[in-house]
C-alpha cells in the first residue's frame, strides 16, 4: 500500500500552515484529511468519497415542511486518489 496519504497531507499541511497568521496555533487532532477511514481488519487507512443528499419531506397537509433533512452514505476508494495504486 502506497504513503501517498501522509505524504500529500504533510505537503497541504505545509503549505496551508503558511496562512496561519503569526503567534497562531495549529490544531493538530483537527487536522487531517475528512472522511478517512480506519480499517479494524488491517489497521490501515483509506479515503472515503461521501455523497450527500438533501431533501424536504411533504407534510400531512400536502405542503411542503420547513425544515431540510441530510442524508449521506460514504464509499471506500479501491484505488489511491493520487498514484493510483489498488489498496489491498
Amino acid at each position: 500500500m502506497c504513503n501517498c496519504m501522509n505524504e500529500m497531507g504533510g505537503k497541504i499541511k505545509k503549505h496551508i500552515s503558511q496562512q496561519v497568521p503569526a503567534g497562531g496555533e495549529i490544531i493538530d487532532y483537527e487536522t487531517d484529511w475528512d472522511n478517512k477511514m480506519l480499517s479494524l481488519e488491517d489497521g490501515k487507512s483509506y479515503v472515503m468519497l461521501n455523497y450527500k443528499l438533501a431533501y424536504r419531506a411533504k407534510k400531512k397537509s400536502g405542503e411542503m415542511a420547513k425544515n431540510i433533512t441530510r442524508l449521506s452514505n460514504c464509499v471506500k476508494m479501491s484505488y489511491c486518489p493520487f498514484c493510483g495504486v489498488k489498496y489491498d
